[in-house]
């Protein structure tokens, strides 16, 4: 099991910067707007569903909400729905777990990604992918003032 860890500074409060996580018409302008057929389905209760998928690119993610503390905490479980998802030894999708912390500073607030699997690989894509994703949501409140 290992976990990956990226932050980064919003200069915007921690509501407004949740809020960006969890309102699908907010996310869609931040996580794959290079994507803009991207779908996001969002059910931000505990227990309920969620799902950011890009047909054309055969790629997305899917999993359960498992905390929803606005504005503090959001967690969930994450399975890629690649065209060739990690799988385990037993051949089933791999179910990682992520949980994004919002945490006040000075600047506005500290976003820091938590995720932790047991597939992850070292120079792989999670990384990669995270850091993207992060970069942009910064620069996307920095935009919208």
């Amino acid at each position: 099991m290992s976990t990956i860890t990226i932050s980064r500074t919003v200069a915007a409060p921690p509501e407004q910067v949740f809020d960006a996580w969890v309102q699908p018409q907010q996310l869609a302008r931040w996580w794959w707007p290079q994507w803009p057929d991207t779908s996001y389905q969002l059910d931000v209760t505990v227990g309920g569903n969620y799902r950011i998928h890009n047909a054309a690119n055969g790629i997305g993610v899917f999993g359960e909400f498992t905390v929803v503390d606005r504005p503090n905490t959001l967690a969930m479980t994450w399975i890629w729905a690649d065209e060739e998802p990690p799988r385990n030894a037993a051949g089933e999708n791999v179910v990682d777990e992520v949980t994004v912390t919002f945490t006040p500073v000075s600047a506005g607030t500290e976003v820091t990604v938590r995720h932790t699997s047991t597939e992850h690989i070292a120079g792989g894509g999670a990384e990669q992918g995270w850091n993207d994703v992060l970069d942009r949501l910064p620069a996307w409140f920095a935009g919208r003032g």
